[in-house]
């Protein structure tokens, strides 16, 4: 509820055709190959591209394969309406071996036949108007269509909790959305909009039918100004949605960048910057509506809840040479979501909002340039965090006053980048504390013991237009957790070659 990611499909822009393809590969059957063509001529211009990538893992049952094809097409209806329509589909099967190796030790088996299936398909077409006047509008219409398969065929021998089961999930996403920007000063612009979603789905177990259906009707509008003067950028919005699982919420936005001192050559610049704002996010639909012999749905599930609020400097150094960055974050959930036990003989319940806890902590980074094809980044990241409400705690490690599971309270990373005219490379450092986390079996296993990991990476360009690559991950072949019970992948590589064809 703290971070979004985004991605974004490059727009073709060379006159002629361009041809990058390339492939690599590695460890662990590891596979790789990935192709795109794009361009540019007159009103037009377009991007298609596919990837494809096969590993068989580290352990038994640990195969992966996805195929990904998209593309991004886009005309200029006139000199001031343009069309953009853009695809990505992606198909995925994980074979999955679940927990069975905690700290380094094997406690259990793993799952010998256990997998998932992935299919999404996301489109949208959007239209840009630029004007009358300051403004510009936009229309965007967007579909995305999520299926999921889970199955387990046998009860393996050893392992606790296994049993068949074959669940299955379809969410459709479809949806319109208006966004308005009107430039109102030079130093001054605002932003409108309005989103409709339609959010359509069926979850369950296809050994225990029939499946449950959902279906939520989603409205929302916002309003942002950004305003930016001589020495202050203040950015404020608010949005107000309507769900129809848990009805009207809104959610304010406030953000502030004060330009202290302007500086000299050695300390270049004083940054101070200050932000609040709360965020909601709606129960998934297999939380809502889930079904199955040991579910029960509920589809009066609330929107878990955020209040966030940070404050920090950034300095500058030589010119810019070096910065430093400091932050104080705090963060306040409320109604998260968890599964509540009724009945500890068949272990039948329900997803409630039953939880609340608090993380706060500071940031620190670093970077630097002291030679202009070399750079220094490093960060350093301090958590705490405590459980304030968990009324359906199973366990000493679930109780109010206890830490958040999974969550470090020490962690860094370092990154040495070296920038030549044909040559670079990278060496990169992590390093994550001890945290708490549990077996959930009766092992007694209580925490994920912390590491330090260590990548390095490096490319030739054999000719402008042909570049040789190759990564080196856990160089130092660590064993570690990421979850308990999960090892992650040992002392692996990747090499490969990539062609650029066309495109003056």
């Amino acid at each position: 509820m703290t971070s979004v990611v985004q991605v974004w499909t490059r727009t073709g822009t060379t006159p002629a055709p361009e041809l990058r393809i390339g492939a690599d590969g590695g460890t662990f059957d590891t596979a790789n190959g990935y192709i795109s063509v794009s361009g540019a001529r007159g009103r037009f211009d377009y991007n298609l591209f596919g990837d494809q990538f096969n590993t068989s893992g580290d352990g038994p049952n640990d195969d992966y394969s996805n195929s990904l094809q998209g593309g991004n097409l886009g005309v200029a209806l006139n000199d001031r309406v343009s069309l953009r329509l853009r695809a990505r589909h992606s198909n995925a099967f994980t074979q999955v071996p679940g927990e069975w190796k905690f700290n380094g030790q094997p406690l259990m088996p793993p799952d010998s036949d256990q997998w998932q299936r992935q299919n999404n398909l996301l489109t949208s077409a959007q239209l840009t108007i630029a004007g009358p006047s300051r403004w510009q509008h936009c229309f965007t219409g967007f579909e995305y269509n999520h299926q999921r398969t889970n199955v387990d065929t046998v009860d393996d021998p050893g392992r606790i909790f296994d049993s068949p089961f074959h669940a299955f999930t379809n969410i459709n996403r479809a949806g319109f959305e208006y966004q308005g920007d009107y430039l109102q000063r030079r130093w001054a612009s605002a932003t409108v909009g309005y989103e409709f979603e339609d959010e359509n789905g069926f979850v369950g177990d296809l050994n225990f039918p029939p499946l449950t259906h959902g279906l939520r009707l989603n409205h929302a509008t916002y309003a942002q100004e950004l305003l930016t003067l001589k020495r202050v950028t203040v950015v404020a919005g608010a949005r107000f949605v309507h769900n129809v699982t848990f009805g009207n919420k809104g959610v304010p936005r406030v953000a502030l960048v004060l330009q202290a001192r302007k500086g000299g050559q050695t300390f270049s610049g004083t940054r101070l910057r200050f932000s609040y704002a709360t965020g909601i996010k709606e129960a998934r639909l297999e939380e809502s509506f889930a079904s199955g012999p040991f579910i029960i749905p509920n589809p009066n599930l609330k929107a878990e809840e955020n209040r966030a609020f940070e404050a920090g400097i950034q300095q500058d150094f030589f010119g810019g040479k070096y910065t430093f960055t400091a932050t104080y974050y705090n963060n306040e959930f409320r109604n998260q979501i968890d599964f509540a036990i009724f009945d500890f003989n068949t272990f039948t319940g329900q997803y409630e909002n039953i939880n609340k806890s608090v993380a706060h902590g500071a940031e620190v980074e670093f970077h630097g340039r002291p030679w202009s094809r070399f750079s220094l980044d490093a960060g350093y990241s301090y958590t705490s965090t405590q459980i304030l409400e968990q009324p359906f705690a199973f366990d000493d490690l679930h109780q109010p006053g206890r830490p958040l599971l999974r969550r470090p309270k020490h962690s860094g990373t370092l990154l040495l980048t070296y920038l030549g005219s044909r040559w670079g490379g990278n060496l990169g450092g992590t390093f994550v504390g001890r945290r708490p986390d549990s077996d959930f079996l009766g092992f007694g296993i209580d925490h994920a013991a912390g590491y330090v990991r260590a990548d390095l990476g490096g490319w030739y360009a054999i000719t402008p237009r042909i570049t040789a690559y190759v990564n080196v991950e856990n160089v130092l072949n660590q064993h570690y957790n990421e979850v308990v019970g999960y090892p992650a992948l040992g002392a692996n590589f990747r090499a490969g070659m990539r062609f650029r064809i066309g495109g003056e």
